[in-house]
Parts: C-alpha cells; sequence; structure tokens
C-alpha cells in the first residue's frame, strides 16, 4: 500500500486530545477521556506499520534511520518540556516533592518513565502531582517503536523479503496473547503502564495496515453509518467509562476497534467532518499539545490554593494551545522537516540533555535543597512529614476486635469509610473507656445508590467491580451483625457524595432491620486544598496565618451536602452531629488544622484526620448532646 497523507486521521488526533486534556483538566462528563491515549496507539500502530512495510517492500528501510526520524521530531520537543519542568519544580516544589519529581525526570529522559510510574505510583493515584506522568505514554510508544522495528525487519529477513502468512498468523498470535493478559490480570498498575499488556491496541492499527487494500462490500456500502457509531463509541467511552474501568482490557476493544474501523474506511461524511481544517490543525499540533498540558495544569494546581474555577480551567486550556502551536511551528515541525540538524540546534539540544541528565542526581544528593526555605518554613515541612497514614492503620488495628466489652455501660458502634475511621478515632482518644466501647465497622453508604446509569450500564466492568465490593462488603457486614445488635448509639460516617440526599432513607431502613440503637448522622468532613498546598504557598511571615487563610480556602461544595443531609436527618427523626463546628469558627474566621505551638498538623490530607486531630476535634463533642445518659 502506496502511503499518502489522510488528513482525517489528524482529526482523530484531534477528537483524542480533546479528551485527553478535558479528563486531566477535570472537566464534568469526560471521565474516561484518558481513554484518548488508546486512540492514540492505534493510530499510531497503523502509521508505523505502514512506514516501515512500506520500505521494506522497496528496500528502503533501514532501522537506525527509522529511529533517527522518530527521534529528530519528537526528542526536541520532549526534552524541551523535561527541561521547562525542572525550572518550575525547582522553584515551586517541597523538597520531597522535588526528589520524587528527579527520580522521574531520569526515567523520562531515558523513556522509560512507564516503569517509574509502574513501579512508584500509579494512574489514579489522587495524590499524585507529578507533571511528567504523562510522559508514560511516551515511553511506552517508544519501547513499540524500536522492538516492532526489529520484530519486521527480522520477520522480513526471515521470510525472504515478502508479507507471508506466517507473518500474518504471528501478528494475529501476539495479538490474542496480549488481549487475554490484559483481561486477566488483577495488578493494574503492571498492565495500565507496560508494554506487553497494551500490544494489542497497537497491532488493531497494524491490521488495518495489512487489509487496508480489501474492500468489503458490507462495510462500502455502510460506510457512512458505520463511522457515524464509530465516532460516537469513541466519544461515549470518554462518557462512560472512569477510573474504576477495567482498562487496559476487552472494555478498550470499544475505542480502538472504532479507532480501526475508521482508518479503514474513507470518503464518509464523518471522514469529511474529520477534514475540518480546525480538527485537523488540532491534530497536527496535538503532540505538543500533550507535551505541555498536563505540566500547566500540575503546576498551577500547586501554585492555587483556591479550587480551580472553569474559567481558570478555560485560560489553561488556552494557554496549553498556544505554547503547543508555538512548538509545533518552531521546534516539532521544522524538525521533522529538516533531515540534518543544523550545529547550533544540536548544541542546544546537548546541553538541555546534559542538563535533565545531570541535575536531578545533584537535587537527590542536596535532598531537594531544603535550604530554599526559612526555619519557621522547614518546620512546617518536617511537621508535614509526621502525618504518616499508617499511624491511623496501626490505631485502628489495634483498638478494635470486633466485639463489645461486656463491662461497657455503653456501646456505640461508628460505620463508615475512612470518615468514619475518623470519627473513631475522636470517640475512641475522648470518652472514658472504662464506662464506654466504642467500635468501627466499614460500611459504604454508596452502595446503596443505584443511578440510572448503575441500572442501564450494569455489563460494564466498573460496575460489576462495584457490586462485587458491595456484595463481599455485605457479607462482612453480617458476620458482624452481633455489634449492630449489642449497639446502643450508631454512628453514620462518611464521605457523603452529592445525591446522598436522595438514597440515605435506604441506608437509615437498611441499618434500623438489624439494630435498635439510636442513629446518629455525622456531617460530611470539611474538605480544602490538599495540606502540602497549602503549606508550599506560605510565607514565613503568614505562617502563624495558616488557620486563617485555610477558612478563606474550604471549598463550598461541602456545605451544600451538609444542608441536604441535615434536612434529610430532621425529616428521618435522627440527630445530626455536625463536625464542621469543630474543625472551623464562623465567628473567628479560622478552621484548625495546624497547632502551631507543638507545629502539627490535625488534618492528614485534603480532609482527612491527623490521630492529634481527631483527639482535638473530638473534645468538642458535646457528648450529652448526641449521646443519652452518657
Amino acid at each position: 500500500m502506496k502511503f499518502t497523507y489522510r488528513p482525517e486521521i489528524d482529526g482523530l488526533r484531534a477528537i483524542s486530545i480533546i479528551g485527553v486534556v478535558l479528563f486531566h483538566f477535570e472537566f464534568p462528563y469526560v471521565s474516561g477521556g484518558y481513554l484518548g491515549v488508546d486512540v492514540f496507539i492505534v493510530i499510531s500502530g497503523f502509521l508505523i506499520t505502514a512506514f516501515i512495510f512500506n520500505r521494506l517492500k522497496i528496500n528502503e528501510f533501514s532501522f537506525s534511520q527509522f529511529l533517527y526520524r522518530r527521534a529528530k521530531r519528537l526528542l526536541p520537543s520532549f526534552f524541551l518540556v523535561l527541561f521547562l519542568s525542572l525550572i518550575f519544580a525547582y522553584f515551586i516544589f517541597l523538597p520531597d516533592n522535588l526528589i520524587n519529581f528527579s527520580r522521574s525526570l531520569i526515567s523520562s529522559t531515558f523513556l522509560s518513565s512507564n516503569f517509574f510510574f509502574w513501579l512508584n505510583s500509579g494512574y489514579w493515584d489522587e495524590s499524585n502531582s507529578n507533571p511528567l506522568l504523562h510522559t508514560w505514554s511516551l515511553s511506552l510508544e517508544w519501547q513499540f517503536y524500536f522492538l516492532f522495528s526489529l520484530f519486521c525487519l527480522f520477520l522480513w529477513k526471515l521470510e525472504k523479503s515478502k508479507l507471508s502468512r506466517v507473518t500474518i498468523i504471528l501478528f494475529i498470535l501476539l495479538f490474542f496473547s496480549s488481549l487475554f493478559v490484559a483481561i486477566i490480570f488483577k495488578e493494574r498498575n503492571s498492565s495500565f503502564f507496560l508494554l506487553p499488556f497494551r500490544l494489542y491496541e497497537f497491532f488493531i492499527g497494524s491490521f488495518v495496515y495489512f487489509i487496508i487494500h480489501k474492500r468489503f462490500s458490507f462495510v462500502e456500502k455502510n460506510k457512512n453509518i458505520l463511522s457515524f457509531f464509530a465516532i460516537l463509541f469513541v466519544l461515549l467511552s470518554f462518557i462512560i467509562f472512569d477510573s474504576q474501568s477495567n482498562i487496559p482490557g476487552y472494555i478498550s476493544l470499544i475505542p480502538c476497534l472504532s479507532t480501526g474501523l475508521l482508518i479503514y474506511i474513507s470518503g464518509s461524511k464523518m471522514h469529511n467532518f474529520l477534514k475540518n481544517r480546525i480538527l485537523v490543525y488540532l491534530g497536527l499540533i496535538s503532540y505538543s499539545l500533550y507535551l505541555y498540558h498536563w505540566p500547566i495544569w500540575i503546576f498551577l494546581s500547586w501554585i492555587n490554593i483556591v479550587e480551580i474555577s472553569f474559567f481558570i480551567k478555560l485560560i489553561l486550556i488556552v494557554l496549553s494551545v498556544f505554547l503547543s502551536i508555538l512548538n509545533y511551528h518552531f521546534i516539532e515541525n521544522p524538525m521533522r522537516k529538516n533531515f540534518q540538524i543544523k550545529n547550533y540546534k544540536k548544541l542546544i539540544l546537548i546541553s538541555i540533555f546534559i542538563i535533565i541528565v545531570l541535575a536531578p542526581f545533584q537535587l537527590m544528593s542536596e535532598k531537594g535543597y531544603p535550604d530554599r526555605f526559612t526555619k519557621k518554613k522547614k518546620d512546617l515541612i518536617e511537621a508535614l512529614k509526621k502525618n504518616n497514614a499508617l499511624t491511623r492503620d496501626k490505631f485502628l488495628s489495634e483498638n478494635t476486635d470486633s466485639k463489645f466489652s461486656k463491662d461497657a455501660g455503653f456501646k456505640v458502634l461508628v460505620l463508615g469509610d475512612s470518615n468514619g475511621e475518623d470519627m473513631f478515632f475522636a470517640l475512641k482518644q475522648n470518652v472514658d473507656q472504662s464506662l464506654i466501647d466504642v467500635e468501627y465497622l466499614s460500611f459504604s453508604v454508596w452502595c446503596f445508590e443505584k443511578p440510572v446509569l448503575v441500572k442501564i450500564l450494569g455489563i460494564f466492568e466498573r460496575i460489576k467491580n462495584r457490586s462485587k465490593l458491595c456484595n463481599e462488603e455485605n457479607i462482612v457486614f453480617k458476620k458482624k451483625l452481633e455489634l449492630l445488635n449489642d449497639a446502643n448509639f450508631i454512628v453514620l460516617s462518611s464521605s457523603w457524595n452529592k445525591h446522598i440526599h436522595k438514597y440515605i432513607e435506604d441506608v437509615i431502613s437498611y441499618i434500623k432491620s438489624h439494630t435498635n440503637g439510636e442513629i446518629i448522622i455525622s456531617s460530611k468532613s470539611t474538605h480544602f486544598p490538599d495540606i502540602s498546598t497549602l503549606v508550599k504557598r506560605i510565607d514565613e511571615k503568614n505562617i502563624s496565618k495558616l488557620n486563617q487563610i485555610a477558612y478563606k480556602t474550604k471549598l463550598k461544595f461541602v456545605s451544600d451536602i451538609n444542608y441536604k443531609l441535615k434536612k434529610k436527618a430532621n425529616v428521618l427523626n435522627l440527630k445530626f452531629m455536625d463536625k464542621s463546628k469543630w474543625i472551623c469558627s464562623d465567628i473567628e474566621k479560622k478552621c484548625n488544622i495546624y497547632d502551631e505551638k507543638n507545629n502539627e498538623f490535625n488534618i492528614i490530607d485534603n480532609h482527612h484526620w491527623t490521630l492529634k486531630g481527631a483527639k482535638t476535634y473530638g473534645k468538642k463533642i458535646k457528648l450529652d448532646n448526641f449521646f443519652n445518659n452518657f
């Protein structure tokens, strides 16, 4: 097949990058936008296969020239973004974050960051604020370029310079092997980041190359409707799926096969739409846009204390596109067109490469340069390090035994998720344990939520996983019904979502069916920007004002949820425990998140309590208001 430029493929790239950017910038209804990367992978598989085999057929393929062409086009922009990220990270990040960034920079520079993030974090870790996280897919691409080109060259020589059935069969075997392990493999970090679990996505693009010269009458006759549904399925995958979906796996086949079909078909009405000048241009700058948008989002998120508004997100998108246009016209495209790189450009590239290789080792050897900060700021950073979640886990395991003491005068059972743990810590550290026994039982209220989407889309993996988790928890819950039967009081404390007022009655009804104890509903805990975000923005002169700053930056959506939850509690004739009053004072206009005298934090992330914080907040519980006869 003689390859000619197809602008609709760039249009498809545009749709892919739109999905990725909107997902990363946390726009609503694009919870599966990260699947845009899967679409890119299929396109890459098609284009690379076409490039290699078209040149093999005319005996013009050179392994070294192939990698040189790829490097010349992609690496200059890539290294520039790494260099700029290094500069911003030095001035913005706290020492521990700078050290972690330095490690990721080394792996990114040598195109192995997918291994780094596989071993050290995860794509779905909400605390992951690494500006180089997105480089995992670029490393994956490069590993494919290298191994696939060698594989094709070997097969071509083995089969005596022809595309035989053996080659096709081998491709099919590798495809199904990759898909099989992606589906059955349980450890999601491995399957998400590593090439063997993604190979089938590349090969979908490869198969399109092998069959694109064949015209199937059914496809030709129905190309308009098929291409319409192919685009629709790509867009729906951006909307329907989310971080809980089992990807990669058979779910990925929906956007990937749709992409393959769109590449195979040509001349449909949807292809005319994809050839729109705006989409094509956005597709042309999509690589640059992919490189720039994520660091821009991360660094702004670090600098910005308050919630990032919709308007600011739009500005960030405009900034990302603007920088991408500059990068495309002044770096990416000129480097692609000129086979030889001018000496002064080589010198710049070599200098940048040396810096991004050596600087991380220097930053790590100096422990992230803590001397960039004043003594008070360093003390604040040290206090932040104390808030280890392991201390919470240890306290929980040492203070729960799933049974009440027979000698206890009153028995209090806390039901809930990690916010229930907070309540347990608060009560356990503040009651007279010789008179009152407090126990904790995990209880996920979201299992009672039955939105229309769950009913309609129950076949999909994320819904199946959700149901499985709820069923497993329900089995454990029923094994411990004695706790509910014995409890005098049940405190329901959870990370209530915005729809809780619609199904809280079902939750209460279920609990009442297993206990005669008095049920108390605890409010949603006050949320702030992540504590590390607050710390990095605080000047030395404002450290004493940290609690006042926290009050100004507390997230507003919590109040709306609590207002609706309290109304429901009143309707159900249940007591409502407002935790926000323990944390923040509307009179003093401050939230007690930091104890400057003892240099300790009461909040561990953006709303969970440290053990010290739980003890502090728990002292403010007026027991006689909630627990009769205490």
